[in-house]
């Protein structure tokens, strides 16, 4: 019996640990309490004695100290597993998984779901100087109105022929046609990036990596949509509003093994690499329409390369091999944009040139689709050695126009009738090609980067991709860059070491080419050529958020005739991301 009795004993005490162990092992919420009680339980009714309440009640401590894990860095943590941290960008916030079961006894398991929420506040003083028109681009039109009408001011005392308001032709498609020639402009506005606060969520089901990604983004100054909504010329009057560009919203889902599919609105593939690794990102570059700003600046868009635009799409990109990944995408075609304006009538133009009847504007407009816009990415990001890295890729993209009924679009001239438009279904092609490479060494970065397109268009995609013909015009473009950040040195001052002080420089150009058709037409001496720009800028890091920047820019657009439009700026502001 005695043996009995120590063996229904032990079996007491192996059951009381069995218990407190299971117990530990149950949702922290309902097990801190309950292990307590029955411990003071067991050792209330004799089974437990004073020594053997005390071991388990110490096990106990240990083991629901061992279970909370270690805190995270600059953060509160409880043994349920949420926490809230800051991140190196952003905060961030875990919640638990959880396995439930349904109500029809179907079984969910739930994985962590991390939350990040990042942010910028990017504002920039600008001081924009007036533009010197020079050579065809100074030619006057009439009145500020170059595509014809009856000159109001032809009988006014002491006017010209083409009356006291006539304006330059300028660059037609220039980034720089129509800012003044008489008065500099001042703004305090975004940079090429605007202010923004992203959202995003992972986790894990069943094996599946699943991600949502959610951003807004404010320019900061009152808006006035057009064509190009939040983004057209701003609105610098009392009682206006900014605008808030979603540009971002979409989902991921995918594994190690497969690779990812995405589906939403984000950036697309073909020249998203050449502004993500552009050096003039973080600035400001050429402030277009600075006397009414928008919600960005342009920084590079249309003098190195083509905006790559935030697009709706289908995404899917593979597994990294050795460094590469390839991306292939169907997105929501786009139309052609006419952003070289109506055509100037004859009127004003030298008397030596003879031109066929003019069309009346200067750019195709075709609104049909039949098809996706396809695009295409491989790049390769690796460490040459450790201190050297290289980030190289390539892109493509295609689609196809069609011409709808209504669309500015001819095919021919009758003595009768005069122009005649396209017949609807007629189908036309843009297709573009890019490459990069960028290297990081140490603290010294350089990037180049080129790109060829026809049909493409400048500045933004498919804008003044087409003669009023149909004809696809030629395009192309480069950048070059290079800047560096000061390490620790004794060379170098202690408020400028440290990966705090940064300089940098970048030139780049985008071109057009006029086709045969544009020869034809009185706009082809004004069309655009090029555009170009040379930055410089100078970054200082207060803070691992927060960095002040100053710049320095020059920009210069040519016509096809050789007259150009050249003007500096000046900026000054902050980044301040978290």
């Amino acid at each position: 019996m005695g043996r009995s009795k120590g063996g229904g004993k032990g079996a007491f005490l192996a059951m009381a640990g069995l218990l407190a162990s299971t117990l530990i092992a149950a949702p922290s919420g309902a097990r801190a309490d309950t292990t307590e009680e029955l411990l003071d339980q067991l050792k209330a009714k004799g089974i437990l004695t004073k020594g053997e309440y005390s071991k388990l009640k110490e096990r106990h401590a240990h083991e629901k100290a061992a279970l909370k894990g270690p805190a995270v860095a600059g953060a509160p943590s409880g043994g349920n597993g949420r926490y809230v941290t800051a991140l190196d960008k952003g905060i961030g916030i875990r919640i638990p998984g959880q396995t439930i079961v349904t109500k029809d006894n179907g079984v969910v398991s739930v994985g962590d779901v991390d939350v990040k929420l990042t942010g910028a506040l990017i504002f920039y003083g600008m001081e924009s100087f007036k533009a010197n028109y020079q050579g065809s681009a100074n030619q006057l039109g009439k009145y500020g109105v170059p595509n014809g009408g009856a000159n109001p001011y032809a009988n006014y005392p002491g006017t010209t022929a083409f009356g006291p308001y006539a304006r330059n032709y300028g660059v037609l498609g220039g980034v720089l046609n129509g800012q003044s020639s008489y008065n500099n402009s001042n703004s305090i506005r975004a940079g090429l990036l605007p202010s923004n606060v992203v959202l995003s969520l992972a986790t894990n089901q069943m094996g599946w990596d699943l991600g949502f990604t959610v951003g807004a983004y404010f320019g900061g100054n009152n808006v006035d949509p057009g064509a190009l909504n939040a983004n057209s010329g701003g609105s610098p009057v009392g009682l206006g509003t900014p605008g808030i560009d979603l540009r971002q919203v979409f989902g991921t889902i995918g594994t190690p093994e497969i690779g990812t599919f995405k589906i939403g609105r984000d950036l697309g593939l073909f020249a998203s690499d050449a502004i993500l690794n552009d050096f003039a990102l973080l600035g400001v570059g050429t402030p277009a329409g600075n006397a009414a700003p928008g919600n960005t600046t342009l920084g590079r868009i249309g003098l190195g390369y083509v905006y790559a635009d935030w697009l709706p799409q289908i995404t899917y990109t593979t597994p990294t091999w050795n460094g590469f990944t390839l991306s292939v995408a169907m997105m929501t075609p786009l139309d052609t944009l006419n952003s070289t304006g109506d055509s100037p009538g004859a009127y004003g133009y030298p008397a030596n040139v003879v031109y066929s009847p003019y069309v009346g504007f200067s750019s195709a407009t075709i609104t049909g689709q039949d098809m996706p816009m396809f695009q295409g990415r491989l790049k390769y990001v690796g460490q040459l050695s450790p201190d050297v890295k290289l980030t190289a890729w390539t892109s493509g993209i295609y689609q196809q126009h069609r011409s709808e009924y209504g669309d500015a679009i001819v095919a021919g001239y009758s003595t009768v009738n005069g122009f005649l438009l396209t017949t609807p279904g007629e189908k036309f092609s843009s297709v573009g090609v890019d490459g990069g490479m960028r290297i990081d060494w140490g603290g010294f970065s350089v990037a180049g980067y080129g790109y060829w397109g026809s049909g493409l268009g400048t500045t933004g995609l498919f804008f003044a991709a087409f003669s009023p013909d149909g004809s696809a015009r030629k395009s192309s473009g480069y950048y070059a860059e290079a800047q560096y950040t000061f390490g620790s040195s004794p060379y170098v001052p202690g408020f400028l070491s440290g990966d705090r002080f940064t300089i940098g420089g970048s030139y780049g150009q985008s071109f057009l080419s006029a086709t045969a058709y544009d020869w034809t037409q009185p706009y082809s001496p004004y069309l655009l050529k090029s555009n170009s720009s040379a930055i410089g800028f100078i970054r200082y890091k207060v803070t691992d958020w927060a960095s002040i920047q100053v710049e320095f820019i020059n920009t210069k657009s040519i016509n096809q005739s050789g007259g150009s439009i050249t003007s500096n700026a000046l900026a000054g502001g902050t980044t301040f991301f978290f």
